[in-house]
């Protein structure tokens, strides 16, 4: 069977999260491994779609962005332009693609879909049919984790092919950390979206927690989002102004993560997110809300690289900091080795045998054969 060649189709909500890094990342690996590579990506958000307008044009080599919801015209246009075996529509929230109404057009050529968050809550009777609907035009959902896998089978009654197909990063050059000791101070870390989802009003406690210890720390929180005045209003009311740095949206994540010793994760729910794979594969200890992908990505490791936390509390989250700081080479080591097991060429291999996989379920109506 020749290689194949892919459309990666996405519905940008405005926040640029981990869905869009997963596109990046695989735009990026597909391109390398010399799998013809396009996208369409549809932003309805006509200020991000300025301001991020050049980074998301370089998903893939032709790859074109279309300001408005998504639409069956530009993916058409697409799809005679670069005349691909395969359609990958990336999903990051039940409303994506009139949800799912694209999925059941003719297309001549099968679709595998991305599912960043099976588990997400119903998102109402109507859009919930038409899914299922789309489900018997799918040749393959891909899922980032066992744990999705699970989500995607109790969701849905007759879901197609589900692939799981662990998110992966590149590994590079990432260095053990040097011991804290003195009058060094903990730099903790929060990278992602400031909204409710991502736990964001336990940062400010567990810095607190943190300090109380008598460990001397500082946070610094790389993100934008709904959630950034009443982040900004709780460091002040903890009179934490100078121990916090809220800096907004961070272009490299990556060099955030290189001058940190402890990254906060305190998810309310996820897929496998990429900001503490990247974590780990610069040596950036984690420690991690108790949903299950973090506990699926934990007990992959062993030692203080990615701790879990079960709960809430701020002291348990101080003393998991405090676990960390206290031999952070050997934790720093241990999360570089976790790393390993999430790198992007592995990713991309194990999508491309989904693509090859997807090709062989072509009828001759252009549907994925049940």
């Amino acid at each position: 069977m020749s290689d194949p060649s892919v459309l990666l189709v996405h519905e940008f909500p405005g926040a640029f999260g981990g869905a869009e890094r997963y596109l990046e990342l695989l735009g990026a690996g597909l391109t390398a491994a010399g799998i013809a590579t396009s996208a369409v990506v549809f932003v309805d958000d006509a200020g991000a779609a300025a301001r991020l307008h050049d980074r998301l044009a370089a998903i893939a080599p032709d790859t074109r962005v279309v300001t408005g919801r998504s639409r069956p015209g530009p993916i058409r246009r697409a799809v005679r332009a670069h005349q691909p075996t395969v359609l990958h529509w990336n999903f990051v929230d039940p409303f994506a693609f009139r949800g799912a109404s694209w999925l059941l057009l003719p297309w001549g050529r099968p679709s595998v879909i991305t599912d960043h968050l099976p588990q997400l809550r119903h998102a109402g009777p109507h859009w919930e049919a038409t899914r299922r609907l789309a489900n018997r035009r799918i040749a393959a959902m891909i899922v980032v984790g066992e744990a999705a896998r699970r989500a995607a089978a109790q969701r849905w009654a007759r879901p197609p092919a589900i692939e799981v197909v662990p998110n992966g990063v590149p590994i590079g050059a990432g260095g053990v950390r040097a011991p804290i000791a003195g009058a060094d101070v903990a730099r903790l870390l929060f990278v992602g979206r400031l909204t409710e989802q991502k736990g964001t009003d336990l940062l400010v406690p567990v810095l607190e927690a943190v300090r109380a210890a008598g460990t001397p720390a500082r946070l610094r929180v790389a993100g934008e989002g709904p959630q950034a005045g009443a982040l900004a209003a709780e460091v002040a009311k903890a009179g934490l102004a100078d121990q916090v740095d809220l800096v907004g949206f961070s272009p490299d994540p990556l060099a955030e993560m290189g001058e940190a010793d402890v990254l906060l994760a305190p998810s309310t729910y996820e897929g496998l997110p990429f900001t503490p794979l990247e974590a780990l594969s610069t040596g950036l200890p984690l420690v991690l809300s108790d949903i299950p992908p973090h506990v699926e990505l934990a007990e992959q490791g062993a030692g203080a690289g990615a701790q879990v936390v079960a709960g809430r509390s701020p002291d348990d989250w101080a003393r998991a900091v405090g676990r960390a700081i206290a031999d952070l080479p050997a934790a720093s080591r241990d999360a570089l080795d976790l790393a390993r097991a999430h790198d992007l060429a592995t990713m991309v291999e194990r999508t491309a045998a989904v693509y090859r996989r997807a090709e062989a379920t072509l009828d001759e109506g252009g549907a994925a054969v049940s």
